[in-house]
This record gives C-alpha cells, sequence and structure tokens, in this order.
C-alpha cells in the first residue's frame, strides 16, 4: 500500500524541511510527476492549472498525523496563504526515502529559483501542451491573463527549457 502522506512529508524534507503554498506544493509535485521522479500522483486542469485532490487530501493526512505542520501566514495585502513544514515523525519516516533522491532535490533546487506564479505559468503550459495545445502560450496567457505578465511568461518559458533539459 502506499502512504501518500509520507510522500508528502518526504517533499518537504527534500526540500531543507518547509515548502511555502498550496499553489507551489501542487505544481512541485506535478513537476515531479512530468519528470518520472513522483509518486503517482493524479492530475486535472484546475483554475491555477495542473491541480491534483490526491496531492490535497495527502497533505491534509500529512498533518493530521504528524508528518509535517500546516500554517498559515498573511501576504502584506492580508491574503492567507499555508506553510508546510516537516514534523519530528515526517522527518524520522522521510529519512528512509531520502538517500536515494539526489534527482528530486535537483529539481527542487530549480524550482526554488523561480517565483510561484512563474511556477503556475509554466505547469499550465506544460499541462495544455501534454493534453493536446501544440503552443500552450496563446491558452496559457489566455487562462492566465493578470499573471501572465511578458517577464514572468519569458520566466515560465525558461522554466520549461531547463525542464526539458533535466535529467533525474
Amino acid at each position: 500500500m502506499t502512504d501518500l502522506a509520507a510522500y508528502i512529508a518526504q517533499v518537504i524534507a527534500l526540500n531543507g524541511g518547509s515548502l511555502v503554498g498550496k499553489t507551489r506544493l501542487q505544481k512541485t509535485i506535478y513537476f515531479m510527476e512530468r519528470r518520472q521522479l513522483g509518486y503517482g500522483f493524479d492530475f486535472e486542469y484546475h483554475y491555477y492549472g495542473p491541480y491534483s485532490d490526491e496531492v490535497a487530501t495527502a497533505a491534509h493526512d500529512a498533518n493530521a498525523r504528524g508528518l509535517i505542520s500546516v500554517g498559515k501566514e498573511f501576504t502584506q495585502r492580508g491574503d492567507p496563504y499555508a506553510v508546510y513544514g516537516l514534523e519530528v515523525n515526517g522527518e524520522l519516516r522521510a529519512q528512509e526515502d531520502v538517500k536515494n533522491s539526489e534527482g528530486k532535490k535537483r529539481l527542487l533546487h530549480l524550482l526554488s529559483e523561480y517565483s510561484t506564479v512563474v511556477i503556475e505559468l509554466a505547469a499550465t503550459a506544460d499541462f495544455l501542451h501534454a493534453n493536446g495545445y501544440p503552443d500552450p502560450w496563446p491558452e496559457t496567457m489566455l487562462r492566465k491573463a493578470v499573471k501572465a505578465t511578458p517577464e514572468r511568461v519569458q520566466s515560465a518559458k525558461q522554466l520549461l527549457s531547463r525542464l526539458d533539459d533535466f535529467s533525474g
């Protein structure tokens, strides 16, 4: 039986013990799945791009089991966001799997160089491309009109290019 909650704890452990934001968690695991470094989570399109109910449930379960903590912080505008942290139980559980995870660590490091919005744009374009859009950028810019500034789109394209060259 697979332990999806433990997988969430492992991702947080590999990310240095914390990960900020539900969107970043979803897109990080999405890119792990797309690069054959994942855990078997399924994704569908959602308002913020690729989304997995399984990831959301597994994160909730990991928190309930004491593997991770989920804190709430606020942006300067007062909007809440989640801060995931690794709990002692999660650290002990994740340690057994972390040793052979260099590819995952490299992917997490690469994603850490980009903002969550850029990762969201890149994941959306990647998902659209994988689902029949030969050039996903016009559709991505339409769906993400407010977020798809020229600078962010350029950064998202750069991220996807780097991910194309990525070898886990």
